[in-house]
């Protein structure tokens, strides 16, 4: 038993239902009573989808809007399952993102000597296309694993969101999965504190100062390969699949820019 009277109710198949806010299936988890008195509406619960969504209705809320609720349970214990409740005007509050400080990104775009995926770019393009590459993208390196990429996200205001961690075979230029996965995020290496994480577009940074149509990708190194093959004509972004949807994290580009996804 829980040692909280209230609380999110543990997953089991089919537990998860539509988020009230944002419509999707399958995210929603509601909260319970352990002592069975109370059976909260459906719209008392947490959406999964913590970026994107936000929606999160307490108990502690819900009992602030319906305040005869709690005042019947504890004068008469009685059954409240067909309680009367106010449905909640749940906006998501704005999460102001922390930034990584720059000089930790400047400081890791040196070492490329232990950096794998530079020494794969290096004999697939060439050095000097290896440099511009990682210039602008400003792939850096971690000692982490004894050389890895840090893929920074900087979004178009040039501030640094975070940076993902990832260890890849030099010769093959594939990630190394075995015998774990070796990926990891700049903000949880440096141990920073009260950190709010908020993802920008891999390579925002780029769009800035111009007016190419956006092409995204789903990885990182994608998206840099794909700017040796169109530099021009295409800016080249990539986005995480799981974290936020395409459609908010491109509210920034001007209508017509976004030409395709290949996600």
């Amino acid at each position: 038993m829980s040692e909280y009277r209230f609380h999110l109710q543990k997953y089991r198949p089919g537990s998860k239902t539509t988020c009230p806010n944002c419509g999707k299936s399958r995210c929603f988890v509601k909260y319970i009573d352990e002592q069975g008195s109370i059976s909260f509406p459906g719209n008392v619960g947490k959406c999964d989808h913590e970026n994107s969504c936000g929606y999160h209705y307490t108990p502690k809320e819900y009992f602030k809007d319906n305040p005869v609720v709690l005042e019947m349970d504890e004068e008469s214990g009685k059954s409240l399952l067909s309680a009367p409740y106010k449905t909640a005007d749940k906006t998501p509050s704005c999460i102001v993102p922390s930034y990584i400080p720059s000089s930790y990104v400047l400081r890791s775009l040196s070492h490329y000597s232990i950096n794998p995926l530079y020494q794969y770019f290096c004999h697939v393009f060439g050095e000097d296309e290896t440099d511009r590459l990682f210039g602008m993208y400003r792939i850096g390196t971690s000692l982490k694993w004894g050389g890895s990429a840090i893929f920074w996200q900087i979004d178009i205001n040039g501030q640094t969101r975070t940076g993902k961690v990832m260890y890849y075979n030099a010769e093959t230029g594939h990630r190394v999965k075995e015998p774990q996965a070796f990926v990891s995020w700049a903000h949880s290496e440096l141990k920073l504190q009260d950190f709010h994480l908020k993802q920008c577009l891999y390579g925002e940074h780029l769009l800035k100062n111009s007016s190419s149509p956006v092409m995204l990708v789903e990885s990182e190194k994608t998206a840099v390969v794909m700017s040796h093959f169109s530099p021009i004509i295409y800016g080249w972004q990539q986005v995480e699949r799981t974290v936020v949807s395409t459609v908010k994290l491109c509210r920034f580009s001007k209508a017509g820019r976004l030409l395709s996804s290949l996600i």
